[in-house]
Formats: C-alpha cells, structure tokens, sequence
C-alpha cells in the first residue's frame, strides 16, 4: 500500500471509532417496572445500640416528596418520574440498591427517620461515587441525580446532559467535517 493508502484508511477508521464510540459506551437497560403499591419495610439499627426504627411507606413517603423532590436538594425533576422509588430500591423493589443502603446506613449514624434526619443523611452520602458513569467519569451520588440517572445502578444513563457534553459532541461533529474535507481535497488535487 501507498503511504496516501494507508494515511487515508487511518483518517477514515478514526472518523469511524468516534462516530461509534458513543453508542459502544451505552450499557443495556434492564426491563423497569412500575413500583408496588406499597413499598418494602426495611428496619434499622441505630448504631451502637439495640434501638431500631422501621421505614414503610409514610416514612419513604417523607424521603421521596421532602429530600428526593426538593428543588433546593435535586434539580432534577423526579417527582414526574414514575420509577422514582429505584433511587434506593432494587429492580425488583424488594430490597434496597447500593446508594439506598449508603443512605440507610447513614441514616443509622443519626437517628429517626425524620425529614430533617433524612436530609442529613441524604448530605453525607450525595458527594460519594454512584454507580453511573458519564464521558469514562464516575458521577458523584449528587451529580447522577441531577442528572436524572439512579445513583445505584451501573445500567442508567443520564438524562440531562452537562454543557461539556454538549460542546463534546459538536466539536466530533466538527471534526468528522473536516476530515472529510481534508481528505477530499488531498486525494483530488492535481498532480
């Protein structure tokens, strides 16, 4: 092959892996469910002690409507999505996913399930890693939520996408074009 031959087909097998590299990063999502009508009852210990407190539904109810739904909290508008509850609950909604355990688990460090208890633990855990991850970079518990994504599962894509992302895939765009235009006027010119 010529030195032109080979230039090119590097060119154009770039100009393929970035037009591909997007749709290769996008995990399988699982088939989601609509939630029960009444959701698990999860008990805890306060830790150090054999005092223990019991969520079921008036207690997941202040956690979704007062902490999950508060603008100041979440910008993400989740209260118009109705598989909110897998925020903390597994697949199958009996049991709790990863950041729901995280959660649960700071929650045991304070107290009572109260709004004001559930905020303090929703503070200790929204700067830790979830599971998602956007552009090759892991996405804070916070950043997924505002994102639109479930912090505890590695499946979920983010559904508002950041600025840089944005800027990301017009410059592929831009980039794809001028290749195109490099190489049309390379291999066409006169010689």
């Amino acid at each position: 092959m010529k030195k032109i031959e080979v230039l090119a087909a590097m060119a154009l097998f770039s100009v393929f892996l970035i037009a591909i590299a997007p749709a290769s990063s996008a995990a399988q999502t699982p088939t989601i469910s609509l939630p029960p009508a009444t959701l698990p009852i999860v008990t805890y210990y306060i830790n150090g002690t054999e005092n223990h407190y019991t969520l079921s539904n008036p207690q997941w109810q202040l956690l979704f409507n007062d902490v999950i739904n508060n603008k100041s909290l979440i910008s993400y508008n989740w209260s118009q999505n109705l598989t909110e509850d897998l925020i903390v609950f597994d697949l199958s909604y009996t049991g709790l996913n990863p950041y729901g355990l995280a959660l649960i688990n700071q929650l045991s460090f304070i107290g009572t399930p109260t709004v004001q208890n559930f905020s303090k633990a929703f503070n200790a855990t929204k700067n830790d890693p979830s599971l998602v991850k956007s552009g090759g970079t892991t996405l804070s518990n916070i950043q997924a939520l505002n994102a639109g994504a479930y912090p505890g599962f590695t499946w979920s894509q983010i559904k508002v996408s950041p600025v840089s992302d944005d800027y990301r895939d017009a410059a592929i765009i831009v980039g794809i074009i001028a290749v195109t235009f490099v190489l049309y006027f390379y291999f066409n010119r006169k010689r």
